[in-house]
């Protein structure tokens, strides 16, 4: 992820890329800006023709990540907060994949009801701080980091309602909320639960997990290896410096 911030006038936005310069975003200068979450979850997803829904897009760093690593696929991207989305709809028009990513301005609770049971898979990188977390001065902060009222439980009944039979979700979460997305998803029968740990540096607890399920299998649980970030030197590791070029995750 690299960022090149015009300064004239003080500009509100700056225009950063991920995987290497070839995905483009212009986001806000002040509030939330999307980080190695995003970009690790854009490199995690592997669609080929699959029909996905984006919930909580931002300005679309998962959304045009995946399309990018994916060009078969088609996805729309929900996003609420009206200042993002018309960010996130231009920076669909300035990388080319208006034919490919659609927008929804709702937010998740309000789906269209033709969105049930619809998509090959549903992803997410939500608000993952409980609601009783420290609240940011800026609004487009608070709304990616705590939301706006909603639970992740909320979140992901959504995604596994807008998921059809054999289809998968996949959220990028904070570690310590591992144990309730589980109890949630065994509640919705959702089997295949998938555990990809996160770890930031070498010798260091994973503090981020990209928990993936499917709709209606019986399937056991799977922990994968996951990925270290860091070396102990600060430097990228091989498996992390692929990944941030989305050249796709090892697993």
């Amino acid at each position: 992820m690299s960022v090149s911030g015009s300064n004239d006038n003080q500009k509100l936005y700056t225009e950063d890329f991920i995987f290497g310069k070839q995905v483009k975003l212009k986001q806000l200068t002040k509030g939330y800006r999307f980080g190695s979450d995003a970009v690790l979850l854009a490199s995690y997803i592997s669609a080929n023709k699959d029909y996905l829904l984006d919930l909580g897009a931002g300005v679309g760093a998962v959304s045009l990540g995946v399309a990018w690593r994916n060009p078969d696929c088609q996805i729309v991207a929900v996003e609420k907060d009206p200042e993002i989305g018309t960010l996130l709809l231009e920076n669909i028009a300035a990388n080319g994949m208006s034919q490919q990513v659609t927008t929804k301005h709702i937010s998740i609770e309000h789906l269209p009801k033709d969105f049930e049971s619809c998509f090959d898979h549903v992803i997410a990188n939500p608000p993952f701080n409980k609601q009783t977390g420290t609240r940011s001065t800026n609004r487009h902060r608070n709304l990616a980091h705590i939301g706006d009222g909603l639970s992740l439980s909320d979140w992901l009944k959504n995604a596994v309602w807008a998921c059809k039979s054999k289809g998968y979700v996949s959220f990028m979460i904070r570690a310590d909320r591992t144990d309730d997305v589980i109890s949630f998803l065994n509640a919705q029968k959702m089997g295949e639960i998938t555990l990809y740990p996160i770890w930031p540096v070498q010798g260091n607890p994973a503090n981020r997990i990209i928990v993936s399920a499917r709709k209606d299998s019986k399937t056991g649980s799977i922990l994968l290896p996951g990925i270290t970030l860091h070396n102990t030197d600060g430097s990228l590791t091989s498996n992390a410096s692929l990944a941030m070029k989305g050249l796709g995750i090892d697993r």
